[in-house]
């Protein structure tokens, strides 16, 4: 089978777009949660003032404490990293997650962040209660550990509550230009493709970064257990840079290559799928899942040839794959089917 028209670009007029779906949620479990959890970190900390010593310990290497200073200073490093956290990460609650994809992410991390902030300071303030000399003071790997996954697991439910994309069916039939395939009414077609990065050494690089900074915090602090995480972070960032895409009368899907469904637009939803050229880092900042400031979800392994899909609901996504004309055109195909 082959496409025609695949140089046209599907023209219709943009409908305007909704409200952002879930936003109760997205700003009460991005928002409103890690701020109830940093209030109550500094109301913890301020209960603890009388049991901490004056010269508190604030950094720590292979043999111990190698930096002391006020307690103030001491609050003052964990309030600027945290203050940096809710910065970063509540502007993107607030004004992205158009798709369930991009609400999950930002939801997600910014629970998860912020609650590893909060934790990450009480260990290290509680650890210096009814200590005289700071130098005393030593890093509790497993607080450490147990705050990084509490975050961890409390990031993972955040984004699971985060909310699904709801049903919205398109009403416009299928812009008359968009490229098609020729089938006829009971014919079945479905195509595959793999989006892979065609950079080795780069995807494996991706992969050795968290390795390293477990290896330095690793010898920096003698916690050599921090590798055990990091060496599960590595494998998973690896797992989400190659992606299986299939489109059949259902619609596009994408899989991890680790199996995960991270991207499924239904038939009835496109409005129109094209041809287009990306440049990860000029449009998406990088490769992997991602999004973009114009709310578009990504799947970009690889510069170059990508499939466009204008989604209802305001939403679209790029997913970069060889012969994306191929796929652009059976996914008009059947979504006009999908309208019968």
């Amino acid at each position: 089978m082959s496409p025609h028209d695949r140089g046209t670009t599907p023209s219709a007029t943009t409908p305007p777009r909704p409200p952002l779906p879930h936003r109760g949620r997205a700003i009460a479990l991005g928002i409103a949660l890690p701020l109830v959890l940093i209030a109550a970190s500094y109301a913890l900390v301020l209960a603890w003032l009388p049991d901490l010593p004056d010269t508190v310990a604030l950094h720590w290497g292979p043999n111990g404490v190698d930096r002391v200073g006020s307690l103030a200073e001491l609050m003052t490093l964990n309030s600027v990293l945290i203050g940096v956290g809710v910065v970063v990460m509540f502007p993107l609650v607030l004004l992205f997650g158009r798709s369930a994809l991009t609400r999950r992410m930002i939801v997600g991390l910014s629970a998860g962040m912020l609650t590893m902030f909060c934790g990450l300071f009480l260990v290290q303030v509680a650890g210096q209660r009814g200590l005289t000399d700071p130098y005393a003071a030593t890093t509790a790997g497993g607080a450490i550990a147990l705050s990084i996954g509490v975050a961890l697991a409390l990031g993972i439910v955040a984004a699971a509550l985060a909310g699904a994309d709801p049903a919205r069916p398109a009403t416009a039939p299928v812009p008359a230009g968009a490229a098609r395939i020729e089938l006829t009414d009971d014919a079945r077609a479905a195509w595959s493709g793999q989006a892979t990065m065609r950079r080795p050494g780069l995807l494996a690089m991706m992969g050795l970064i968290p390795m390293a900074v477990g290896l330095a915090v690793g010898v920096s602090t003698s916690n050599w257990w921090l590798l055990l995480p990091m060496a599960g972070v590595a494998a998973l960032l690896l797992g989400f840079l190659s992606f299986t895409v299939q489109v059949d009368s259902a619609g596009i899907v994408a899989r991890s290559s680790i199996g995960l469904r991270v991207l499924h637009v239904p038939a009835d939803e496109v409005l129109a799928a094209s041809v287009t050229q990306v440049r990860p880092f000029a449009e998406f900042g990088g490769w992997g899942i991602r999004t973009n400031v114009h709310g578009t979800t990504g799947l970009v392994t690889r510069k170059g040839e990508a499939i466009r899909i204008e989604r209802t609901g305001g939403r679209s996504a790029v997913l970069t794959v060889d012969d994306a004309a191929t796929a652009a055109a059976l996914l008009n195909t059947v979504a006009a089917r999908a309208r019968r």
